[in-house]
């Protein structure tokens, strides 16, 4: 997918005029329910269906200094509000693993995840393998997000460069890229989730 350069991404932002019709689709599936972390999840969801988010729109930025990412979603209607939605990205530090590893101790993911609800936020997060999550490094994130009924609009930011765990971004360079989602009025949340099957390229116009 093209990362446009734009002159100013605080301007992209505040007047919505993103990559001029060249949203990705990218087309998300459930997680494999065989690979979820605990024999307990496995068997609370064995019944039911997860990964209703069947498909995100993504655009991105950037103006040199700092990416943007939006995502765009819609879901069902809501069955429960006890849970959030949520929405991540994320971006192999060194060597890349399959999406559906959560990256591995030589080729870990740093991984933004925007979240709803009454903690809304995007977190940082460095996972080196399935049921593994740690603090990942500060890149300056940030989000703004809305919703329209039961679509979803999601922009998450943060600066090029690299660093310790932090996935490298440079202009003029080519990256890979992955997404995961949530469906909170679908109770799902951890590894119960909609998620893109495969690396998609990433490229950062110079």
């Amino acid at each position: 997918m093209k990362c446009k350069r734009v002159s100013r991404i605080d301007l992209v932002l505040e007047g919505g005029q993103w990559s001029g019709g060249d949203s990705t689709q990218v087309e998300m599936i459930a997680t494999p329910l065989p690979m979820q972390p605990t024999g307990y999840v496995i068997k609370s969801w064995a019944e039911k269906p997860y990964g209703t988010i069947k498909t995100l729109t993504v655009d991105a930025v950037h103006d040199g200094h700092a990416l943007a990412v939006r995502l765009q979603w819609e879901v069902p209607p809501a069955t429960t509000t006890d849970f959030p939605p949520a929405v991540a990205f994320a971006l192999p530090v060194k060597a890349t693993s399959p999406l559906v590893l959560m990256g591995m101790a030589e080729a870990p993911m740093h991984i933004l995840r925007w979240q709803g609800g009454a903690q809304a936020g995007v977190r940082s997060v460095l996972a080196k393998g399935i049921g593994s999550s740690n603090h990942g490094p500060d890149v300056g994130q940030k989000a703004l997000a809305r919703q329209d009924g039961n679509r979803f609009s999601v922009v998450i930011t943060r600066v090029l460069g690299s660093g310790a765990g932090a996935a490298p971004l440079k202009a003029g360079t080519t990256t890979k890229i992955g997404f995961a989602a949530w469906d909170g009025g679908n109770e799902e949340r951890a590894g119960i989730k909609s998620f893109s099957v495969d690396w998609l390229d990433l490229v950062l116009a110079a």
